[in-house]
Order: C-alpha cells, then sequence, then structure tokens
C-alpha cells in the first residue's frame, strides 16, 4: 500500500478526520504565539529586550504547565480540560491585549505572557491521546502520528506568515488576537469532536495493597513524573536541543553568506515535512528505538555539514537534507511515549513530551548563540547541535528499568 493509500485509510476512521483538521487549527497557536507577543511588545514600545522576556515567559509557563494540563486531562477528561484551558486562555490573552493598550509596562507584558502560556489546553497531549487510544491499528498509528508530525513542521510555515500579512494590513495586537481566535475555535471544535468525546479519560486503579516498588511508583505518579519515561524524556529534550542549534546556526550562517534566514529554515522544514510523510506510508524494520536512534544519528551527521564554509547551494542542500533526517523523529517519540506511558496517564505523558521539547530548544538555541558569539564564527555552533543529536540517539536506546503497563484503550476498529 502506498502513503498515500495509508493516510487516505487513516483519515477514513470515523471521526479521525475531524480530529486532525482541529489539531492543524490547534497547532497554529504554536506557530502564530511567539512572534504575535514579540512584535506586540516590541510595538508597545518596551524594546527588544522586554519583548524578548514577553517570550521567554510564555515558553517557561508553558513547559511548566504542560504536564500538569495534561494530567488534569486524565483525571478529569479530555473535553473538559480543553473547554478550561481555551476558556482560560482567552481570559489571559484579553488580559495581555488590554495590558498593551492601557498600561504597557514590560513587567505587566511579561505576567501576561506567562499567564497565555500557563493556560494554554493540551491540544497536542489530547490530540495524541486519541491517536493512540481511539485507533487500535498499529500502521494507522503510526501515520496519524507522522500526520501529526507534518502538522507541527507545517504550522511553522503556515504561522509565522499568517502573523506577518496580519502586522502588514492591520497591527501586531490584531495578530495577537488572531491568534486567540484560532486557538479558541481550534481548542473547541477538538472538545467536541465525537472521536475526542468516545476516548474519555481512562482513571489509574487505585492499589489494594502496597510493595515498596509499588510505593517509589505511586509517589511518582503523585509528583506528576511519568514512571519508566525518563529516558525517552531526556532523549528529545536532547534532540531538541540539536534543533535549537541547528536554527541558531542556520540563521548565524545566513547572515555570514548573504542570504534569507527564513529561506534556509523555510527549506529544512520542507524536508522534514517530505520525510514525514513519507514515514507515514512506511514499515520500518527493526524496534522504534532503534529507529529513532538511526535518524538522530543520521541527523547529528548532517549537522556537521553545516558547520563547513558553504556557499548558499550547498547550504540550501544541506539543509534540506537535516530536515528530512529528522522529520520522523516526532512521530516515533510520540509512538515510544504512547507505549511506555502508565495507565490512565497517557495525555499527561504527552504534555511531558511538550515540555521536554520546550526545554530542549531553549537549551540548544542559548548555548548555541553563546558559543557562536565567542567564537565569532557559525561552526561551533554546528558541532552543539550534532553533539545534542548523537548524544540523544545514545540515550534513546536505553530501556527503562521499570516498565508499566500502557493504558487501556477502548476498542475501536476502522
Amino acid at each position: 500500500m502506498g502513503a498515500f493509500n495509508r493516510y487516505r485509510e487513516a483519515l477514513r476512521i470515523p471521526g479521525i478526520a475531524r480530529v486532525v483538521a482541529a489539531a492543524f487549527l490547534c497547532r497554529l497557536l504554536a506557530g502564530m504565539v511567539s512572534l504575535a507577543l514579540l512584535l506586540a511588545a516590541v510595538e508597545a514600545g518596551g524594546g527588544y529586550a522586554s519583548a524578548g522576556a514577553v517570550t521567554a515567559a510564555y515558553a517557561v509557563a508553558l513547559t511548566i504547565a504542560a504536564p500538569v494540563w495534561g494530567r488534569r486531562a486524565d483525571r478529569l477528561g479530555l473535553s473538559r480540560s480543553l473547554v478550561t484551558g481555551v476558556t482560560l486562555q482567552l481570559l489571559a490573552f484579553a488580559a495581555f491585549v488590554a495590558a498593551v493598550l492601557l498600561l504597557p509596562e514590560p513587567p505587566l507584558l511579561v505576567a501576561a505572557a506567562f499567564l497565555v502560556g500557563s493556560v494554554n489546553p493540551p491540544s497536542g497531549a489530547v490530540t495524541g491521546t486519541v491517536f493512540t487510544t481511539y485507533v487500535t491499528g498499529a500502521q494507522a498509528r503510526r501515520t496519524l502520528l507522522a500526520l501529526n508530525g507534518l502538522m507541527t513542521e507545517g504550522v511553522f510555515i503556515v504561522g509565522p506568515m499568517l502573523v506577518g500579512a496580519l502586522v502588514a494590513v492591520l497591527s501586531p495586537l490584531a495578530a495577537v488576537v488572531a491568534t486567540a481566535v484560532v486557538s479558541t475555535v481550534g481548542a473547541l471544535w477538538l472538545a467536541t469532536a465525537p472521536a475526542v468525546r468516545a476516548t474519555g479519560h481512562a482513571r489509574s486503579p487505585v492499589p489494594t495493597a502496597e510493595s515498596p516498588q509499588l510505593s517509589v511508583r505511586l509517589s511518582v505518579r503523585r509528583f506528576g513524573w511519568p514512571a519508566g519515561q525518563a529516558g525517552i524524556l531526556a532523549a528529545v529534550a536532547l534532540a531538541a536541543a540539536g534543533i535549537g542549534a541547528v536554527n541558531v546556526t542556520a540563521v548565524a550562517h545566513a547572515t555570514q553568506i548573504g542570504a534569507s534566514a527564513g529561506l534556509l529554515l523555510g527549506l529544512m522544514a520542507v524536508g522534514g515535512v517530505l520525510s514525514s510523510f513519507l514515514y507515514g506510508g512506511l514499515r520500518l524494520p527493526g524496534t522504534l528505538p532503534a529507529q529513532l536512534t538511526t535518524v538522530l544519528t543520521l541527523y547529528g551527521a548532517s549537522i556537521l555539514l553545516l558547520g563547513l564554509n558553504l556557499g548558499l547551494a550547498a547550504t540550501l542542500a544541506t539543509l534540506f537534507v537535516i530536515g528530512f533526517a529528522n522529520g520522523p523523529a516526532d512521530a516515533m517519540e510520540s509512538e515510544i511515549v504512547a507505549e511506555r506511558a502508565a495507565e490512565g496517564s497517557r495525555t499527561q505523558a504527552f504534555g511531558w513530551l511538550v515540555s521536554a521539547n520546550w526545554i530542549g530548544f531553549a537549551a540548544g538555541t542559548s548555548l548555541t548563540g553563546y558559543v557562536i558569539e565567542r567564537a565569532g564564527t557559525p561552526g561551533p555552533g554546528a558541532i552543539v547541535g550534532a553533539a545534542a543529536s548523537v548524544l540523544a540517539a545514545a540515550v534513546a536506546l536505553i530501556r527503562p528499568r521499570t516498565t508499566v503497563p500502557a493504558a487501556t484503550p477502548e476498542p475501536h476498529t476502522p
């Protein structure tokens, strides 16, 4: 069966097409919000330093809150958590807009941005739970998770373009309002989707007896850490650090050769979209950790090429290869997280996946920026990215000491 046929079959599962469409709208938030908040803060007169603090506050809050919202979704229900989250987020966006219009002081804008990030609805985690619980066929799950990764790549192309158009025609504040509207429509559409309602929520059973090992496991859950997933989350964070390093290195290299940074990063995203699409229609040999290790190793090796003194054509080709090598990693990571999720904690596990990505990306960008500034050349940035990716490849092979039962799916046969 070809790739197109596999996607067609997956999207024919009752209710899944709507989930995919709603998830794309929800994901547009990620592609729009940072740039919209940044530009609105700059227009408010705070300067780029305070504007950077605004976007950082949003990212930090999201990183902290994602597992909390995932835990809430597991305990109280997917739809209910989405509705609650997007309602609070709409109020937080309103607070940010009011601050810009009435009292555009940097501390107040930073606090409002932190509030927006802290009530980000768990749409990504919910989508991952639906794809891995509502859908029972292994190949269909893989195809949909690949489509999930493809959408993630796509929104970082479409989102900034939409923000740029809104800023050009209206204003940065209009872009913030549009971001809030897109997030609200997407989250409500997702929350009311029959497949989301059918997935429901699985509550963890309360054990009647305790052993030392069980007591530790319960304690771990009480604090929200998904048992058995430390290794894969560390690999995810390191891989995201590699991505952050590549982004900074590509921008620095673009400046050096007089090219458009947007063109370079866009071509890398195109490579990721293509390989993500192909991965969704393939059956690869080996275990998922081995596949992820192979992908991340190829990614790290490709990044090293970016450290060479390349011309424009060679740089474009290299970035396409870098994106292509890393494309399926997101889907593979999601599959492994779903397999290792404790019973009744799958959405929370996907929340931790979101946090690991944000933490790694932030660390990779900041470290690479420091290294490049000290060295005065982009080359060392590529070394940072390659090292992070290869280390992620090695960590991905580490098997968890404790295996936990996967969340019991509510049967659904397409």
